[in-house]
């Protein structure tokens, strides 16, 4: 008898067990009444891109509104260089050199303008900005149908041409078709084999190749190549990094035009960075410092007296350059003039927003209002 009740027991308490799963398993596979949004690929809101974020582009059309100023330099360096390049043909090379680097450069920042001028506009104005859009993609298009490719052998200089045309992309491609997106994504993967397999250096030449691995690694959301960048990143900074703020540039070109030059290409590397990976790890990245304890704030630092002084900080450009070209230079043997490496510190506003007082110390008529893209979108 005490065998049967235990036996019963044992079933009952078996039959609650089995209850009690079966509800378990019930809810767990129950609708969800707050499903998540699986993340997409396409941005069908504000494209993350290599130029700008949505917050700062939104500051400045809001501010636009109440600043006339302000208002009148949108028109200037946003507006009316996207109306004179609308109306231009692609005119593709099959690849860069030295001959046609300024063609390339010029019909690059026009694509650029006019992929600007449409983000600048799209949310509020959709089919005004919809002529520059259908713009930029049939140009990126034009380029890459002709069957442009990197030089052979490689001038990595030159290459420098293109980077307008890949920041145009970066605003553009989530919303272009999928097949003209993968016709440029196409070209863009024949530039990254090169430069992936592409010998590092220890000067500006590999400042400039890993710039434009970042910019396609975060362009095709490619995280592997991204990540390699990340790592040839910490070899430059030990073998480009020297001793006191000076880089591999200046002292084998003995000149501040290369030192300039090679920290533009730093300026494009941080903004994007900032843009992809947030404030956090950008603030992270921009800290590193190398096997010498020497970062790139160094570098700037030991420059800034050669900026806001150079009548009491001369330095003769080129004396003791290790390439002998660099003796049939018109500034070989003159004084480093600030002036020229204007450009380079537009880049740099961003990154080390002390470079807007350089450029104002340089050419006192300086404002945000009268400088180039980055500078304005970016001056502190």
């Amino acid at each position: 008898m005490r065998s049967i009740l235990f036996s019963f027991k044992r079933i009952f308490s078996l039959l609650i067990l089995v209850q009690l799963l079966l509800a378990c398993n019930k809810k767990t596979n129950s609708p969800n009444t707050n499903p998540q949004p699986v993340p997409s690929p396409i941005d069908n809101s504000f494209p993350v891109n290599l130029i700008i974020d949505s917050v700062t582009l939104q500051n400045i059309r809001s501010e636009a509104t109440n600043n006339t100023v302000l208002a009148a330099a949108v028109t200037s360096i946003i507006m009316q260089p996207a109306a004179t390049a609308i109306a231009k043909t692609a005119a593709p090379f099959a690849e860069a050199t030295n001959e046609n680097f300024s063609s390339i450069s010029t019909q690059a920042r026009e694509c650029r303008s006019l992929a600007i001028r449409w983000l600048y506009t799209f949310q509020q104005s959709p089919a005004e900005a919809k002529p520059y859009f259908d713009k930029t993609v049939n140009t990126l298009l034009a380029w890459a149908d002709f069957g442009n490719k990197v030089a052979n052998p490689v001038h990595t200089p030159n290459e420098t041409s293109y980077l307008d045309f890949y920041e145009a992309y970066s605003v553009v491609r989530s919303k272009m078709p999928a097949a003209s997106r993968a016709k440029v994504d196409n070209w863009i993967g024949g530039r990254v084999i090169a430069y992936r397999n592409y010998p590092p250096r220890v000067n500006n030449w590999e400042t400039i190749r890993l710039s434009l691995l970042y910019y396609f690694g975060y362009l095709l959301g490619d995280r592997t190549l991204v990540e390699q960048t990340d790592a040839a990143y910490t070899t430059l900074l030990n073998v480009n990094l020297k001793a006191g703020g000076k880089s591999e540039d200046l002292i084998s070109r003995d000149a501040f035009a290369y030192h300039a030059y090679n920290l533009a290409f730093y300026a494009r590397i941080l903004r994007v960075k900032l843009l992809y990976e947030g404030q956090t790890n950008y603030n992270t990245f921009k800290a590193k410092k190398n096997n010498i304890d020497v970062s790139l704030q160094d570098l700037m630092n030991y420059w800034k007296p050669f900026l806001i002084d150079p009548v009491n900080n001369v330095h003769l450009e080129f004396v003791n350059t290790n390439y002998a070209p660099d003796r049939t230079r018109p500034d070989y043997n003159k004084p480093y003039n600030p002036a020229t490496s204007i450009y380079a510190l537009e880049e740099l506003v961003l990154g080390f927003p002390e470079s807007a007082g350089y450029i104002q110390t340089i050419l006192p008529s300086a404002t945000r209002y009268n400088r180039s893209l980055m500078g304005f979108l970016y001056w502190p």
